[in-house]
Order: structure tokens, then C-alpha cells, then sequence
């Protein structure tokens, strides 16, 4: 691959050695949600060490935002490269070290390489290029490394954003397998909840069991109960799910307590109120075995347990889909997908929020679907440094000097 991609403006490549040993340094740190302290501080120094100007926003205790910006000094769009530093639990059965990176047989071994550290590497490599040639661009170039994506589906993203963070467009690195990503669902998760009192069943005319009212609430909840209109982009959705069911302290004691957390993947048209309010509509008009209706409290989550989602999605011609898919076809000669993707379309992202703050969001990004949150897991180098590549084009030509 060329050091630079034409000329009018001259485009730099990000530096495939650089690429790798940042990839590899963010994945000799484990940052687990609820533990991002550590990689802050390295992509903040990495980034101070690039000439960015940084700024930290502290969102929980010892819960970073790590946030950098090219300033060309000219006045131009702003572009946003968003990606999350926090992970999943590491999964027991590594063969290795999962936090001891190598190189094997064309492949960067490392945990959470796919989900998403290869991208955030990517983006830094990208930056480092366009630093070098920022006397072409015009506008700023922004870099949110966020934490809080994986346990509260965005509070990071979401706190900058209140804090004033804009931009005119944003790329977000969430692996797509390098293909160009434009909607996915909305994420509405809800508690159902209701109180008992607590006695033994030898008693129980003295007592109330909570899951009395909670078990009648839960018959309703399936999509019929959701008010929606199908999208062909988002095929098989809505879905409603009541994933857990908790309370009470032993099978002999009438409980005194009883929750239901529930999760609704929304379509557009839908929000977590129109959802909070099918649901109160339908438990309304169910019946106890008493004959009243279930007495439970229905509450959208709140955060920083969890962060609601709307459904997103940025139409197919939008500049920064555009920018992104040419820079790719300029780069290897081949178009790529753009539009829903599978699995993919049933998830949440970062790119929600953003989308919704008013700033348009394309998701592209290195790593495969299957390959996330897995033993020994790994990237294909040519993967990772394509996706920098991308980056780098995507942006000079975004914010090229008029």
C-alpha cells in the first residue's frame, strides 16, 4: 500500500507498525466495564504525545472519557471518531494470557480485539496520519474513546454529548466486517416490580405473594402488545423479552417482593415511552386471580444502571456513508455493502445516541460478529489496518481544505 492516496488534497495512510503497536498496547490493558481508569490514561497520553489538545470527563467514579481533537486553525465541517474502551467479562479458557498480545500467522491475538480496540486503534492511527498533513484540512477531527458502552449501553457517549460535545458527522468503529452499517433497532428496558408480604404458606390469608400480581403482569408481553409499523430494514422487529424473573427467599414463604426486567428491541416510530405506555396499557387489562388487576410498578431502567435507545438510522446517501464507502472503494476496488446488517440490525450502539443528539453517525469498523467475547480470540491484521485506511481517507476528504 502507497504512503499517500493521490494528491488534491494529499492523503496520508496511517503507519501499519503504528496501528499494530497501539492495537496491542490497548489490548495488554483489561478494561472490563467498570475498570477504564488505566486505558484512559494511556489513550490520553498517546494522544497528548500526537499533538492533540485532550480533555478527560471523569463520568463515574474512576470511569473515564478520553477525548482528543485536531484543530486545523480554519474554519470547516467537524468530524467525529467515536468508539468505547470498556469490554465484556473476559471469558475463562484462554490458552494464553489473554492480556499478552502476539502476532500469529496474520492475526493480532489479544482480548476484546473485535469488540472494539482494533477500531479504536484504527481511529488513533488515522489521526496520527491526518495530523501529519493537517495543513490540507480544514475544520477539527475529533476522537471519543468512551467508556460505559458495554455494561450501560452508552452512558460514556451519552454524557458527552449533554456535556456539549457536536460535530457535523460522526464514525463510529463498532465491528462490521468492513461493511458500511446505516440503521439498527432502538433498546427500551423496562422493571416490572411488585410488593407482597412475607409469611409462611401455613399462614398465607395473613399474608400477599408479590408474584401473585407480577406472574398475570407478564402474560401480555409479547409484540402484539407493542404499537409499531413493520420497516424493511428491520425485519422480525420489534421483539419484547422478559429475560429475568426475581424475588422471594424460599418455596415454603409467600415472597415479599417480585421484579421482571424486561428488554423491547424498538423499530422507528417507537420510543421508550411509547413502549412504557403499550406495556401499562396491556398489564391494565389482564386480571389477578382475585379478579383486580396486577398491582406493579412499571418504570423505564434509568441511568447509570442503563442507557434507553432509540432506533437508529442515517439514510444511505447521507456525505459521511458516502465519504466512507468511496474512501473504501478507492482503497481496494471493490464497493462495499451498505444498508442493514445481520445480526448486527438487533443491536445497540453508541451510534444511537449520536444520531439522535443530531450529529448523522455511520458505523464501519474492522471484526466479525462471531468472533466477539471469544477464547483466544483475534483480528486479521489486514482487517484492522484497512479499517485505519478508511478512516484516514474518510476523513481528509470530509474535512479537505477547500
Amino acid at each position: 500500500m502507497l504512503n499517500t492516496v493521490s494528491k488534491n488534497p494529499e492523503i496520508e495512510l496511517p503507519d501499519p507498525d503504528y496501528v499494530v503497536a497501539t492495537a496491542t498496547a490497548l489490548c495488554r490493558h483489561s478494561s472490563v466495564s467498570g475498570a477504564e481508569g488505566v486505558i484512559a490514561d494511556w489513550v490520553e497520553t498517546e494522544l497528548v504525545r500526537l499533538g492533540l489538545d485532550t480533555w478527560r470527563q471523569e463520568v463515574l467514579p474512576g470511569r473515564f472519557n478520553v477525548v482528543g481533537t485536531l484543530d486545523t486553525g480554519r474554519p470547516g465541517p467537524t468530524l467525529l471518531f467515536n468508539g468505547h474502551l470498556d469490554t465484556l467479562p473476559i471469558p475463562d479458557g484462554y490458552s494464553h494470557d489473554p492480556f499478552e498480545p502476539f502476532v500469529r500467522d496474520g492475526r493480532l491475538y489479544g482480548a476484546e480485539i473485535n469488540n472494539m480496540k482494533g477500531a479504536v486503534a484504527g481511529m488513533i492511527g488515522a489521526i496520527s496520519a491526518l495530523a501529519r498533513t493537517k495543513d490540507q484540512l480544514s475544520g477539527r477531527i475529533i476522537l471519543s474513546a468512551v467508556m460505559g458502552e458495554c455494561d450501560t449501553l452508552g452512558l460514556g457517549t451519552l454524557s458527552l454529548v449533554e456535556a456539549g460535545l457536536s460535530a457535523d458527522f460522526c464514525i463510529n468503529g463498532e465491528p462490521t466486517d468492513l461493511q458500511v452499517m446505516t440503521c439498527h433497532v432502538g433498546v427500551t428496558q423496562l422493571s416490572v416490580r411488585a410488593n407482597g408480604v412475607s409469611v409462611h404458606v401455613c399462614r398465607s390469608r395473613e399474608g400477599r405473594n408479590a408474584f401473585a400480581e407480577l406472574l398475570p403482569a407478564m402474560a401480555p408481553l409479547d409484540r402484539r402488545c407493542l404499537t409499531f409499523e413493520s420497516h424493511t430494514d428491520f425485519p422480525g422487529l420489534p421483539t419484547i423479552n422478559v429475560g429475568k424473573v426475581s424475588g422471594g427467599t424460599m418455596a415454603s414463604m409467600l415472597a415479599a417482593g417480585a421484579e421482571a426486567l424486561v428488554d423491547v428491541r424498538t423499530v422507528p416510530g417507537m420510543t421508550p415511552d411509547s413502549v412504557l405506555k403499550d406495556i401499562e396499557a396491556a398489564v391494565a387489562k389482564v386480571r389477578t386471580i382475585s379478579g383486580t388487576p396486577p398491582d406493579v410498578e412499571i418504570r423505564l431502567l434509568e441511568r447509570p444502571e442503563f442507557c434507553q435507545q432509540h432506533p437508529y438510522e442515517v439514510e444511505r446517501n447521507h456525505p459521511v456513508v458516502t465519504a466512507v464507502a468511496e474512501a473504501h472503494a478507492r482503497l481496494f476496488g471493490d464497493q462495499p455493502y451498505i444498508g442493514p446488517l445481520y445480526p448486527q440490525v438487533f443491536f445497540g450502539t453508541d451510534a444511537s445516541h449520536l444520531n439522535h443528539a443530531g450529529i448523522a453517525t455511520v458505523i464501519y469498523g474492522p471484526g466479525k460478529v462471531d468472533e466477539i467475547n471469544v477464547v483466544d480470540e483475534s483480528m486479521r491484521l489486514d482487517d484492522m489496518l484497512s479499517a485505519a485506511r478508511v478512516y484516514a481517507v474518510a476523513g481528509a476528504t470530509l474535512c479537505r481544505r477547500n
